[in-house]
């Protein structure tokens, strides 16, 4: 199931970016939903929020090391059907990202929320995040659902 996932996030992403290198101009900006969503062409040499510019061994790295995470995790959790979506959103992204610094030596990005003014992003940073986020309930759930009983122990005594 990781797997699979991160095949469609990474070809969906890599689909869009495509798309968006070769229909736009780069800083072109094109209203979806005017006054709040655009596309807007960026090539982010960086990291998240544009952090960490032209840092892209380092960026690689880390990307190479989320990757090997995601592997070894996922083996830990099999069976388990809500952090394999997390993973396997997070290595889709992962992935995506990695191959856009591997061959341009940058990522591209084109979702834009002007209205607040949010630094432009694409697919795999959305999924990326979706993932950290389903993972980080899928701890406090199951953490929360083995101290319970320890709880209601104490209670009833």
């Amino acid at each position: 199931m990781v797997y699979a996932l991160a095949l469609v996030v990474y070809g969906l992403d890599q689909w869009i970016k495509w798309t968006v290198r070769h229909h736009m101009a780069l800083y072109a900006e094109h209203p979806v939903f005017p006054p709040v969503l655009y596309l807007d062409y960026i090539r982010n040499p960086g990291a998240a929020f544009g952090i960490l510019p032209n840092q892209r061994f380092l960026l690689v790295l880390i990307a190479l090391v989320v990757i090997a995470f995601v592997v070894y995790v996922q083996r830990k959790l099999k069976g388990r059907w809500f952090p394999q979506i997390g993973l396997g959103l997070v290595l889709g992204g992962a992935i995506g990202n990695l191959s856009d610094r591997l061959f341009f030596g940058w990522v591209t990005d084109y979702v834009y929320f002007k209205i607040i003014n949010f630094p432009v992003f694409n697919l795999a940073d959305v999924c990326i995040d979706a993932g950290v986020v389903i993972l980080l309930l899928y701890t406090l759930l199951k953490d929360r659902a083995q101290t319970k009983p320890e709880h209601d122990k104490d209670v009833a005594q």
